[in-house]
């Protein structure tokens, strides 16, 4: 994955299964099992196989600043 395409995932408002197998690299059951976490802790959409992308930075602890 070329950071330009990580920048374009990162910049959505929500992340789905298929955003995660491709930013983390894993299969489908896994980006499943991962949202599930993710909104097990926090869940501002409240959509099924949907992530918003502040609780995926939030949940990871990731620096954005990297990716501004």
């Amino acid at each position: 994955m070329t950071r330009q395409e990580r920048e374009e995932i990162l910049m959505k408002d929500y992340l789905t299964a298929e955003d995660l197998m491709q930013l983390i690299g894993v299969d489908l059951s896994k980006a499943y099992t991962i949202i599930r976490d993710i909104r097990r802790k926090t869940d501002r959409l409240g959509i099924q196989g949907k992530v918003h992308i502040q609780d995926y930075i939030d949940y990871y602890q990731l620096d954005v600043t990297r990716y501004q």
